[in-house]
Protein backbone atom coordinates (compact mmCIF):
# COMPACT_ATOMS: atom_id res chain seq x y z
CA UNK A 1 0.00 0.00 0.00
CA UNK A 2 1.43 3.35 -1.02
CA UNK A 3 1.82 6.13 1.47
CA UNK A 4 -0.61 8.23 -0.59
CA UNK A 5 -3.34 5.55 -0.56
CA UNK A 6 -3.56 5.49 3.22
CA UNK A 7 -6.57 7.01 4.94
CA UNK A 8 -5.70 9.80 7.36
CA UNK A 9 -8.13 10.28 10.25
CA UNK A 10 -7.70 13.97 11.00
CA UNK A 11 -9.55 17.18 10.30
CA UNK A 12 -7.12 17.95 7.47
CA UNK A 13 -8.82 15.14 5.55
CA UNK A 14 -11.96 16.55 3.87
CA UNK A 15 -13.79 13.21 4.03
CA UNK A 16 -13.38 13.01 7.81
CA UNK A 17 -14.38 16.65 8.14
CA UNK A 18 -17.56 16.14 6.10
CA UNK A 19 -18.39 13.00 8.10
CA UNK A 20 -18.21 15.00 11.33
CA UNK A 21 -20.20 17.89 9.82
CA UNK A 22 -22.95 15.82 8.16
CA UNK A 23 -23.22 12.18 9.23
CA UNK A 24 -22.53 12.47 12.96
CA UNK A 25 -25.07 15.28 13.59
CA UNK A 26 -27.62 13.47 11.43
CA UNK A 27 -27.26 10.37 13.58
CA UNK A 28 -27.58 12.32 16.81
CA UNK A 29 -30.58 14.31 15.61
CA UNK A 30 -32.25 11.16 14.28
CA UNK A 31 -31.78 9.38 17.62
CA UNK A 32 -33.31 12.30 19.51
CA UNK A 33 -36.23 12.51 17.07
CA UNK A 34 -36.86 8.77 17.41
CA UNK A 35 -37.19 9.24 21.15
CA UNK A 36 -39.34 12.39 21.03
CA UNK A 37 -41.69 11.95 18.08
CA UNK A 38 -44.48 9.38 17.76
CA UNK A 39 -43.92 6.02 16.10
CA UNK A 40 -45.75 7.04 12.88
CA UNK A 41 -42.96 9.48 11.97
CA UNK A 42 -40.08 7.02 12.41
CA UNK A 43 -40.16 5.93 8.77
CA UNK A 44 -39.78 9.53 7.59
CA UNK A 45 -36.84 10.09 9.94
CA UNK A 46 -35.19 6.84 8.80
CA UNK A 47 -35.63 7.65 5.10
CA UNK A 48 -34.22 11.15 5.64
CA UNK A 49 -31.19 9.68 7.37
CA UNK A 50 -30.67 7.18 4.54
CA UNK A 51 -30.86 9.95 1.95
CA UNK A 52 -28.26 12.02 3.80
CA UNK A 53 -26.01 8.98 4.26
CA UNK A 54 -26.28 8.05 0.57
CA UNK A 55 -25.50 11.65 -0.37
CA UNK A 56 -22.38 11.53 1.77
CA UNK A 57 -21.17 8.29 0.17
CA UNK A 58 -21.88 9.59 -3.33
CA UNK A 59 -19.93 12.77 -2.53
CA UNK A 60 -17.07 10.64 -1.13
CA UNK A 61 -16.99 8.50 -4.29
CA UNK A 62 -16.94 11.58 -6.55
CA UNK A 63 -14.32 13.33 -4.38
CA UNK A 64 -11.97 10.31 -4.43
CA UNK A 65 -12.44 9.83 -8.15
CA UNK A 66 -11.72 13.49 -8.87
CA UNK A 67 -8.58 13.30 -6.70
CA UNK A 68 -7.37 10.24 -8.56
CA UNK A 69 -7.86 11.93 -11.93
CA UNK A 70 -5.76 14.91 -10.82
CA UNK A 71 -2.87 12.63 -9.76
CA UNK A 72 -2.38 11.10 -13.16
CA UNK A 73 -5.39 9.09 -14.20
CA UNK A 74 -4.67 5.85 -12.34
Amino acid sequence: MDEQDRFEVSFRNPIVRMWFYIVLPTGIISAVLFLVLPRETHDVIRIGGYIILCGFYIWTFIYKRKGRNKKGGK
